[in-house]
C-alpha cells in the first residue's frame, strides 16, 4: 500500500480507529531518552533507571542516548528537531529550559514551542563544601568574610552558565558578598583544587561531592534545596541561613517534540509515575541526593516559566554576556 492509500483509508477510518492510528499502540519500536550529560553522572544514572522500568512496563526497550555539550542545547535541539512520534524522549533540565535560552544569542530551539513537558522527574539540590581547614565554614560566616575581604575569597565550580556557579552568582547579588569565580570542567576538578589547598571552597550538584564528604576530605556548608537532604540531614540549607531566596536545584523532567500523539505522552507519563513509586528506585535515587516528585502540568508549566524568568535576570545581571 503507497502512502496516498494509506491516507486515504485512514482519513474514512472511524474516530476510535484514528486515535489509535495516533499513539494508541504506542511504543511499537525503541525509544530514544536524550541525555544532556555524561555517562555515570547522577542525571544520566536517572535516565537510566527510569528507562530499566518504561522497558520493563511498555515493552519496548528505551534506551539513553547521550548528547552532551553547549550547556545541554544539543540535547534538547535534537529532540525538538525530531519527529513527533513519541519515539524521542529528552531528559529536560535547568539547563534545556531556564539557561540556554539566556546563554546563547540565537538558541537552536525555543523550549516552550518545540518542546512540551510531559512528566516531572524530581529536583537535586547544590552543595556547598569547604576544605575542613577552613575558617568561614558556614555560610554566614562565608558571607561575612567576603563582604569584609572583597575579592580575596574564591570558588570553584563547573564552567559559568551552570546551576551551581549561577548560584553563587545569585548569592553575591543577593547578599554583596565578594566572591572570585574559578572555573572548572566539572566537580570532580573543582573539588580537587579544595583538596590540594589551592581553593577554599566549592560548590556542585550534591552526588558529585558526596565521596569526599563521606570520606572526611570535604566539610559541607549548606545544601540549596527547600529542605535539608536526607543524604546530609546535618547540613542546614541556604534558607535556614537566612536566605529564601536562594532555594535552588537541579531538576528534570521528561520533554517530548511538540504534536507528540497525546497517548503516547499519556503512556509516557503513567509508566514513569509508576516507576518514581518503585522501593527501588526510590531507594537509589534518594542514595545519591535526587528526590523523586509530582506536579501536575499546570504546575510545571508555572515552574517553567518562572525559572526562565528568575535565572534570566540573574545572568543579566551577572554580565554574562550570550554566546
Amino acid at each position: 500500500m503507497n502512502r496516498r492509500h494509506f491516507a486515504t483509508m485512514l482519513a474514512t477510518l472511524p474516530l476510535a480507529s484514528r486515535a489509535f492510528a495516533q499513539g494508541d499502540d504506542w511504543p511499537q519500536r525503541t525509544v530514544r531518552i536524550v541525555c544532556p550529560f555524561t555517562p555515570g553522572g547522577s542525571q544520566d544514572n536517572i535516565a537510566r533507571r527510569l528507562s530499566v522500568k518504561l522497558s520493563e512496563y511498555l515493552g519496548q526497550s528505551f534506551v539513553v542516548e547521550n548528547r552532551t555539550g553547549a550547556g545541554g542545547s544539543i540535547a534538547a535541539d535534537n529532540v525538538a528537531k525530531s519527529p513527533a512520534d513519541g519515539y524521542s524522549v529528552l531528559l529536560g533540565n535547568i539547563g534545556s529550559y531556564a539557561l540556554v535560552p539566556h546563554l546563547y544569542a540565537k538558541p537552536p530551539y525555543n523550549p516552550f514551542t518545540d518542546l512540551e513537558a510531559v512528566v516531572w522527574i524530581g529536583t537535586q539540590p547544590n552543595l556547598l563544601c569547604c576544605h575542613p581547614n577552613f575558617p568561614h565554614d558556614t555560610l554566614p560566616k562565608l558571607i561575612a568574610a567576603a563582604k569584609r575581604e572583597p575579592g580575596k575569597l574564591s570558588y570553584g565550580s563547573s564552567g559559568l552558565g551552570t546551576s551551581p556557579s549561577l548560584t553563587m552568582e545569585l548569592l553575591k547579588q543577593k547578599t554583596g558578598a565578594d566572591l572570585t569565580f574559578i572555573s572548572y570542567r566539572g566537580a570532580a576538578a573543582a573539588a580537587a583544587d579544595v583538596l590540594a589547598g589551592h581553593v577554599p571552597i566549592c560548590i556542585a550538584n550534591i552526588d558529585s561531592l558526596m565521596g569526599q564528604v563521606s570520606a572526611g576530605k570535604l566539610k559541607p556548608m549548606a545544601t540549596t534545596g527547600a529542605q535539608r537532604s536526607s543524604v546530609l540531614p546535618d547540613t542546614p540549607t541556604f534558607a535556614e541561613a537566612g536566605y529564601p531566596d536562594l532555594v535552588v536545584t537541579s531538576w528534570s523532567l521528561w520533554s517530548v517534540p511538540t504534536g507528540t500523539p497525546a497517548k503516547a505522552k499519556e503512556k509516557l507519563k503513567a509508566a514513569t509515575e509508576r516507576a518514581l513509586k518503585d522501593p527501588d528506585v526510590l531507594a537509589s535515587m534518594r542514595q545519591g541526593g535526587f528526590e523523586p516528585g509530582s506536579l501536575s502540568p499546570a504546575e510545571i508549566d508555572a515552574f517553567l516559566k518562572a525559572e526562565h524568568k528568575r535565572w534570566g535576570e540573574v545572568i543579566r545581571a551577572a554580565g554574562i554576556k550570550p554566546e
